[in-house]
């Protein structure tokens, strides 16, 4: 089977779409997406699909046990069956002596990696969440997996990289983990799957053992559990194969992602990096009293802050990833990041559009100036509805001048000035990026102040020449010279500067023969006096 080296969507049904309270057509279908991913009927196919793996199975055998009277007696029979647990041919204790590993050594479930390096993985987890994090450790089983060991059965699973079984329903109890014996075709294999499984499973033991855990918030069981990855092994990183869920629509309501929390964990990450580890910590103790955006809410409140204000903030770090990445701010590792999906993309300085939010959600409009001015900026406008005690969307109309108004909510400088109505306007807030910068509406700014070629990409059915930045000198003349990528010279020239609210030279793109050039990046450089600008511009002949 093709290796799944690629950004997973894991939009699992049964963790992700169905109700809470379930009819008896979706309750069937709950029935046979647990017992195909975890009673092996899996193994009657062929080949497995991308949307039949899923990274935690806790959640669907939450929703089971739930459920568990609704099913008829053949039906439990069979899930008794599946959530009994697995006999193995031999197991050995970690080196803290809290784990027991249950494993084969030969047959389908043979381990396929080094028994001992998961037991020391088993320890760190322990180690980092319990005597560094300050988590309560999970309760005993009181001897029913041999001893009072917590038991971890390694077993070819092959439908999740691991599950969390609670024992006694799903809060305040102990619980076992199941994991994947080889874990082959997964977005990351071997024993560094087995490391961020057993980080991630063993979260969910703390959360059985000392919280309430519902299936109605599973999201942020799964944000905690996979942000913990991160945190007890950094350098695993298999949660760059699940967030593309939420860089692709980040609109969506906070608690209703594609990824079923996996797509969040980088709002973990986020609060982490701002405020330590206490505050996430904090919100899992508030789920004991509030359901879960409530819980994440009243947390970032105890540090003097809001939910609306930190998910402004949180889209403006979501914006900074990928190629725009900026080194030593935002996300460490935000370069290996997706890029953020625009909501909306227009290329008019002047626009209005009525907007429907979703609650907690975050609203990327893209902007593109018109042609005609010449300058052509790039605006990016995150607009959050911060709104958690409501659960339908709020409209709000969004209007871009460049031209002065009255009273405008937000300006970017003197060049372009935005109003935001809407019935509920307080649940909005506002954060504008101006060619790549941050910018509020305080903020003085002028064009003369970006340094880029424009306009970009220049296509010569559209226009005469292009500006390339210079500084500005007594001589009125500077140097420009262009290359291509590999560094070939294809012109070099004195030309006379232009002093506007942008200091330039002009150049109509062509060689030295006068021929114009093939499409392509090209590199400019510029010289004025002692100062030299330099940067990359793409030319389109069609």
């Amino acid at each position: 089977m093709e290796k799944l080296k690629k950004n997973l969507l894991l939009l699992i049904f049964a963790l992700g779409v169905l109700p809470s309270a379930l009819n008896a057509q979706n309750l069937d279908s709950l029935y046979n997406f647990f017992t195909r991913t975890l009673g092996g009927e899996k193994n009657l196919n062929s080949i497995q699909t991308e949307s039949e793996i899923i990274k935690c199975a806790t959640p669907l055998i939450v929703q089971i046990q739930e459920n568990y009277d609704k099913f008829s007696k053949a039906q439990q029979a069979k899930i008794s069956s599946i959530l009994s647990r697995p006999t193995t041919q031999t197991s050995i204790v970690s080196p803290s002596g809290f784990f027991r590993i249950h494993y084969d050594t030969t047959g389908d479930d043979a381990i396929g990696y080094d028994v001992n390096l998961l037991a020391e993985a088993a320890d760190s987890a322990y180690n980092f969440e319990v005597n560094i994090l300050g988590y309560p450790v999970p309760p005993s089983d009181d001897g029913e997996g041999g001893d009072d060991s917590y038991d971890i059965y390694v077993i070819n699973d092959g439908g999740s990289y691991g599950g969390t079984y609670p024992i006694n329903g799903s809060s305040y109890t102990a619980s076992y983990i199941e994991m994947d014996n080889d874990f082959e075709n997964y977005y990351t294999e071997g024993i560094d799957a087995a490391r961020v499984t057993i980080a991630h499973e063993f979260h969910h033991a703390i959360q059985f053992g000392h919280y309430i855990v519902r299936s109605a918030d599973r999201y942020f069981y799964e944000i905690l559990s996979t942000s913990m990855e991160e945190f007890v092994y950094d350098d695993v990183n298999d949660y760059y194969g699940y967030m593309s869920g939420y860089f692709n629509h980040p609109e969506r309501a906070f608690y209703n992602t594609y990824g079923s929390g996996y797509d969040l964990a980088i709002w973990n990450i986020f609060l982490q990096k701002k405020y330590g580890y206490d505050v996430i910590k904090h919100s899992l103790e508030n789920i004991v009293q509030y359901d879960a955006i409530e819980a994440i809410a009243a947390a970032v409140t105890e540090e003097g802050s809001s939910l609306q204000a930190e998910l402004n903030d949180f889209g403006k770090w979501t914006y900074f990833t990928g190629s725009r990445a900026i080194e030593g701010e935002y996300f460490e590792e935000g370069a290996n990041y997706p890029t953020i999906k625009p909501l909306i993309t227009c290329d008019s300085a002047n626009w209005s559009k009525t907007i429907n939010t979703n609650p907690v959600s975050n609203n990327f409009i893209l902007v593109s100036d018109d042609e005609t001015s010449g300058f052509p900026d790039t605006l990016m406008f995150i607009v959050t509805n911060g709104d958690y005690l409501k659960t339908s969307m709020t409209g709000m109309n969004f209007s871009l001048y460049n031209y002065s108004i009255s009273n405008p909510d937000y300006n970017i400088g003197s060049l372009y000035y935005v109003k935001l109505d809407s019935d509920e306007k307080d649940s909005f807030s506002l954060t504008s990026i101006f060619n790549n910068k941050v910018v509020s509406d305080t903020t003085t700014i002028e064009r003369d102040e970006i340094d880029y070629a424009f306009p970009q990409p220049f296509n010569y059915s559209k226009y005469d020449d292009m500006k390339f930045p210079v500084a500005k000198d007594q001589s009125g003349k500077a140097a420009l010279n262009i290359y291509t990528v590999s560094m070939e010279l294809v012109y070099s020239g004195e030309k006379s500067i232009i002093a506007g609210k942008k200091v330039y030279v002009a150049w109509a793109p062509q060689k030295s023969n006068g021929k114009k050039l093939p499409t392509g990046v090209y590199i400019y450089v510029t010289k004025a006096g002692d100062t030299i600008k330099k940067g990359k511009f793409v030319i389109i002949n069609d």
